[in-house]
């Protein structure tokens, strides 16, 4: 399973990474470190870098140490920088499948110029704060891990300002299956593994919509599968959720495997006739 959980520091490059960085207003050299060793990864792994949004391409200015010549990176088309217009926004509205089609044609220029791949910071406050595009930026967000998980050779860390509001933190940290937050901003998060998808943390009342919500806009083929194995809480309320993404499934013509789930769950969920519901086959059954 790829790493995830919340970290204080950068863990070490890895092909698949897909960070969520939320950082202080007021402490510009925590995060412009947090930046640079995260693109030094990316250097030092033999990836192109791509830095978007004038808070993170700041924070290259008088760079020190791993990243070295940023003027140098530069000039060697090693590092490029965008404004969040021009990487998101450049040909209208942010879309999901815009976006995707941005990041992997750039990945594909990066591959096909001899890079093993494409490393990504994006700080994007500005999308966030706006209602207009918060909800699709979410979306992406969990679009944007299955891309990088597929083994596209992308991998990405996402910046957002701390003061933006809780619910909309809470809903970027999801969809992210590495975060730098505090806990309880999303004390669980979905995420893409080479088998499908993965649910990590703890699933409550107050948190349940959330889950809705990404799980309505994931992909899937004729079979999905969904990993539990390192969930450690879910309620009434979670197994509903996953209850009703499953008969929507269902409904078409998706199975649903669930891995990993404790027995407990298991036997919650054919109490409440959830089995009737919405069959899924349970697999890897643990406790």
């Amino acid at each position: 399973m790829r790493g995830h959980g919340s970290v204080t520091e950068l863990p070490q490059a890895a092909a698949a990474d897909h960070l969520c960085w939320v950082h202080d207003d007021d402490d510009d050299a925590a995060f412009g470190s947090a930046v640079r060793a995260f693109l030094a990864g990316g250097l030092d792994r033999g990836e192109r870098l791509l830095c978007v949004g004038e808070r993170a391409i700041s924070a290259l200015d008088g760079a020190e140490g791993r990243l070295g010549d940023v003027d140098g990176l530069r000039a060697a088309g090693v590092l490029e920088t965008m404004t969040v217009a021009e990487a998101y926004a450049a040909t209208g509205a942010l879309a999901v499948d815009r976006q995707r089609a941005f990041y992997a044609a750039a990945t594909q220029r990066a591959r096909a110029d001899g890079y093993r791949g494409l490393r990504v910071v994006a700080e994007v406050t500005e999308l966030a704060a706006d209602p207009g595009t918060v909800d699709e930026l979410v979306r992406w967000e969990h679009a944007a891990d299955e891309f990088i998980a597929s083994g596209s050779g992308m991998s990405a860390m996402c910046a957002y300002r701390g003061d933006l509001a809780a619910a909309t933190l809470g809903d970027a940290l999801a969809a992210h299956p590495t975060t730098h937050a505090p806990d309880h901003l999303s004390p669980w998060r979905l995420f893409f593994d080479e088998h499908g998808l993965a649910l990590a943390g703890s699933v409550d009342t107050f948190t349940a919509d959330r889950l809705a919500a990404l799980l309505a806009g994931t992909p899937t083929g004729e079979r999905a599968v969904l990993d539990l194995g390192d969930l450690e809480f879910v309620d009434v309320a979670g197994c509903r959720v996953l209850a009703g993404w499953a008969a929507s499934l269902r409904a078409r013509g998706v199975s649903l495997e669930i891995r990993g789930a404790s027995r407990l769950m298991q036997r919650v969920w054919h109490v409440l006739g959830l089995d009737e519901l919405a069959p899924v086959a349970f697999t890897g059954a643990r406790g």
